[in-house]
């Protein structure tokens, strides 16, 4: 099975940014997910869209956790997401 992928929009300079990188990547070191990081300021509408509301976690584009991204949080979301 493909493990999902996991989409974090973040900006150069955001502290929250960082922490949820430094959560995030060795989580998906471990292979639960694929992390693609997503510089905000790079497309004008990921600009217009998140703003200065980030760190954002999507999953198949939709919107998961915000901000304060915690390790148990995205445990949580792989468990709800992982099919029966």
């Amino acid at each position: 099975m493909t493990p999902p992928v996991l989409q974090l929009m973040t900006r150069q300079a955001c502290c929250l940014c960082e922490d949820a990188e430094a959560v995030l990547t060795p989580m998906a070191a471990t292979g639960a997910f694929e992390l693609q990081l997503c510089d905000v300021d790079a497309t004008p509408l990921w600009a217009a869209r998140y703003g200065m509301d980030v760190p954002v976690l999507l999953m198949n584009g939709d919107i998961q956790l915000k901000h304060r991204i915690e390790a148990h949080d995205v445990v949580r979301l792989l468990a709800d997401a992982a099919p029966l």
